[in-house]
């Protein structure tokens, strides 16, 4: 019975804690355009706290695509922080169409939400320790098990936009919305998240892996 409890335990922590990212709707608005021949730029927006995860973020994505024969940047590889700091969608958009960048593939935090949840002790125990005919026995161990404090763990959601779109007439091609799920650390949040992404878009035709496509 206490082997049933513990892994009963572990089990609910790991449920609670674990790290997952999943797309909660994606769609192509219009006809993928040619990305072989021009420069796709990744671009995370995030808040200026976050400046760590958003070069994370940057990269994964970018290097994602370069591994399918894509030409990928970050655009803070690009431009460097300073360059695109305080600056607005709108306005590194502005800043893309005047280098002449052909795609964009933005990366948007649209919420990050803490939350704290109780997780109730194990009511496993209960027949090993009050083992008895007796109810009355048995309810009361029932009652104060149910009202024992269990203890809380904090959890975080990461609600995330991405958009590819032709930067010379602006138009949306593709739009995917995530949620990330406690994300270990950055460096596993980007990773999901990039593979996520480009799974769903060659899911959906918007990219394919060109280095198999010229075998």
């Amino acid at each position: 019975m206490k082997i049933i409890k513990w892994i009963t335990i572990v089990s609910c922590v790991l449920l609670i804690q674990c790290s997952s990212s999943n797309i909660v709707s994606s769609r192509m608005i219009l006809e993928p355009i040619n990305l072989e021949t021009g420069r796709i730029v990744v671009v995370a927006i995030l808040k200026e706290e976050d400046k760590s995860l958003c070069k994370q973020m940057e990269n994964h994505l970018a290097a994602d695509l370069c591994n399918l024969g894509y030409d990928a940047i970050s655009s803070i590889e690009l431009y460097g922080f300073k360059t695109i700091e305080g600056l607005d969608e709108k306005q590194i958009v502005s800043k893309l169409m005047k280098d002449d960048i052909p795609a964009v593939l933005t990366i948007v935090l649209l919420s990050k939400q803490k939350e704290k949840n109780h997780v109730p002790k194990s009511m496993f125990d209960l027949e090993e320790r009050y083992n008895t005919n007796d109810f009355s026995i048995y309810y009361t161990a029932i009652h104060n098990k149910i009202y024992e404090e269990g203890y809380y763990v904090n959890n975080t959601n990461y609600f995330w936009e991405s958009n590819l779109f032709s930067v010379s007439d602006q138009k949306f091609i593709y739009s995917v919305q995530t949620q990330s799920f406690n994300p270990f650390n950055k460096a596993s949040l980007a990773h999901e998240y990039g593979k996520l992404i480009i799974d769903d878009m060659l899911k959906n035709n918007i990219i394919k892996d060109i280095h198999k496509s010229r075998e």
